[in-house]
């Protein structure tokens, strides 16, 4: 059996489900209590994190030893052991399994990407190649099943890393998986506007948008995010509270019950 990715509702017969993820925060923030829920149903709930391969300090420029800094870390080594410690504890309170992939994040891809605004845009034609890279790789783990469902960043923010496992899963629904697509947060809370922007670029890529109840599983998400304390001080700068913000904004998408937003990404 092969989940279809046309629906509206998460076909309960996947019982294998990976979460795809750019970095590491990205699926705590975003879809985090969605991730829970499943594990905790007893689902076969994984976590993909994408661009976290290896460094060597030729790879860091001056951009990705800024925003080391903003971080407080200051060499590769302290970046790759503290983010997947963080990784690590953030996974196990979602009780979700986890795996890295090998592909460095965008800050050290040579000289595309030396200041935000490259970093948050247009996807170069070399860029979205990575996409058919990933699709091989992914299918060539040893965990993965035809019969999944997926889910990717809609790309809220344009970060290209962002952009590019959109893409991937845009790849995917055409060879038939049931993917979706989650809001990327923080940037939807702190930059509603790029939802529409994002929606109007990608088109007809995806069907409507549905909202996931997560009532019973947003403490999980929350205590998720945590885990993260090198980014809390840069992803939630425009906020005293990041939990409140987190919530707030869930009740938002559930009319006043917590909930997550997704779209169904269609085999174009």
């Amino acid at each position: 059996m092969t989940c279809k990715g046309e629906a509206t509702i998460f076909d309960p017969q996947c019982d294998t489900i990976f979460f795809l993820q750019p970095h590491s925060d990205d699926i705590a923030l975003s879809c985090g209590a969605t991730a829970a829920g499943f594990a905790a149903a007893g689902r076969d709930t994984r976590i993909i994190t994408v661009f976290v391969g290896e460094t060597v300090p030729e790879m860091v420029g001056p951009f990705a030893e800024w925003k080391h800094s903003r971080w407080s870390l200051h060499d590769v080594d302290a970046v790759r052991e503290t983010r997947r410690q963080e990784d690590i504890e953030a996974a196990a309170v979602l009780g979700c399994a986890l795996r890295w992939l090998g592909l460095p994040d965008a800050i050290y891809r040579g000289d595309r990407y030396k200041r935000d605004e490259e970093l948050f845009g247009e996807l170069s034609d070399e860029e979205l190649a990575l996409a058919d890279h990933l699709v091989e790789e992914l299918e060539g783990l040893p965990e993965w099943r035809r019969d999944s469902m997926v889910f990717v960043p809609l790309g809220i923010g344009a970060h290209v890393d962002h952009q590019i496992l959109f893409e991937t899963g845009a790849l995917l629904a055409a060879r038939g998986y049931a993917v979706f697509a989650y809001e990327d947060t923080p940037y939807i809370i702190h930059s509603p506007e790029g939802r529409a922007a994002r929606l109007a670029q990608v088109g007809d890529a995806v069907g409507e948008p549905f909202s996931h109840g997560v009532a019973g599983t947003m403490d999980a998400k929350l205590d998720a995010i945590s885990r993260y304390r090198s980014q809390l001080p840069v992803i939630f700068r425009f906020t005293d509270d990041y939990r409140a913000a987190v919530q707030r904004y869930a009740c938002e998408v559930g009319n006043g019950t917590p909930a997550e937003r997704f779209w169904p990404v269609r085999s174009t």
